[in-house]
């Protein structure tokens, strides 16, 4: 299907652009005090699990791999690390997260109407469970702002 192949690579290449963000925040939280920084390694241990059943549900679909887009990358570690510079409290960097999770939530929700018709149950519940993960992203974060 289509939609399988479309959905997968979308999950995938946002999860890319999100593990780039918090690996970079990660680096710039490693030397401060920031009561966040045990959310942020969370969140990337999340994202890193969720990136691999994306890989292994695109494996089984045969579907050929996104391509890691480079200027998306470097313009995803500048504005993490802009931001970081512009105010590092627990309360901006939340709110930075929770605009990108809320960012993520509504463009997974278009894709999967999109794709309702043209996608197997399993993708679509992958993608369910993608929408849920940014959910709880946030959810555990919002006691920050």
């Amino acid at each position: 299907m289509t939609g399988d192949k479309e959905l997968l690579n979308y999950m995938i290449e946002n999860i890319n652009m999100g593990l780039e963000a918090l690996e970079s925040l990660t680096k710039n939280l490693e030397n401060t005090d920031n009561k966040i920084k045990s959310n942020v390694l969370k969140s990337l241990d999340v994202y890193k699990n969720f990136y691999q059943k994306c890989d292994i549900m695109r494996k089984q679909v045969k579907c050929e791999p996104a391509k890691k887009g480079l200027i998306a990358t470097m313009m995803t570690k500048m504005g993490t690390n802009m931001e970081f510079r512009r105010d590092n409290s627990d309360s901006k960097i939340a709110e930075t997260l929770i605009q990108g999770y809320n960012m993520g939530i509504l463009d997974i929700t278009k894709k999967m109407k999109m794709y309702k018709n043209d996608t197997s149950r399993d993708v679509m519940e992958l993608a369910e469970e993608y929408k849920k993960m940014m959910e709880q992203g946030i959810e555990d974060i919002k006691g920050f702002l």
